[in-house]
């Protein structure tokens, strides 16, 4: 694993390094999820949705992420919750 810094712009932007970019074949566009969990933030990278045909493939495609959620106790409402909140912010 990779550790490297990285600091937020005055926009609000922040950047993955290049060395991590390129290593994983991160590409300019690609779409994360953004998770606030206490004092961290995590992005996970998004891949794989176009082959979701439905409820269940979706879950198959994130099923380590909603292992680590109900890890901490983190329900789909609390997700849903979330979601909903920051498209009425974004209004």
């Amino acid at each position: 694993m990779d550790i490297e810094t990285t600091k937020m712009t005055s926009k609000g932007q922040v950047v993955i390094p290049l060395d991590i970019r390129e290593e994983k074949g991160i590409k300019e566009g690609e779409r994360f999820l953004v998770y606030d969990i206490d004092d961290s933030i995590v992005l996970k990278r998004i891949r794989n949705l176009e082959k979701a045909k439905d409820i269940e493939e979706f879950e198959k495609v994130f099923a380590k992420t909603w292992k680590i959620a109900e890890e901490r106790k983190i329900t789909k409402k609390d997700v849903e919750e979330e979601i909903k909140a920051y498209r009425k912010e974004k209004r």
